[in-house]
């Protein structure tokens, strides 16, 4: 059963780090959706969280599941791999809710802009943030 469902932009660490120029100037351009590579629906259930979309560099279909055991974290804003100047709001319209968690024993982190509004760059980012800290409960 899903608790909560939402349109969200999503990049692993690795996508915004290995960004290109192009990448940089498109998430720069009037009303252009923030840097990202994947735009689709994130799905909140009682145990996972399920990302479904397209790769917007390849136009293949994506999904990415976790287990609520393996989520560590979550945090809103930005840090040292998703930076202010990455969007031409400069951090002042929406900030990246960032998702951490485990994969086989390394840890990830997903970046995630929710239901993105181009015209004035806003997101339920605080949103989802507040309602996955108690989702994912005290860890221990």
């Amino acid at each position: 059963m899903s608790i909560w469902k939402d349109k969200a932009l999503m990049a692993f660490e690795i996508d915004i780090k290995q960004r290109t120029l192009g990448d940089w100037v498109r998430a720069h351009t009037s009303l252009a959706k923030p840097l990202h590579r994947y735009d689709g629906e994130i799905v909140l259930k009682d145990d996972r969280i399920i990302f479904e979309g397209r790769d917007g560099r390849t136009g293949e279909d994506f999904r990415k599941e976790m287990n609520k055991r393996d989520v560590t974290g979550v945090e809103l804003g930005f840090d040292h791999v998703f930076r202010r100047r990455e969007d031409r709001s400069l951090g002042l319209a929406f900030k990246p809710l960032r998702v951490h968690f485990l994969e086989n024993g390394s840890r990830r982190t997903m970046y995630l802009i929710i239901s993105f509004g181009a015209l004035r760059r806003t997101s339920r980012n605080p949103e989802w943030f507040e309602f996955l800290k108690g989702w994912i409960g005290p860890k221990t």
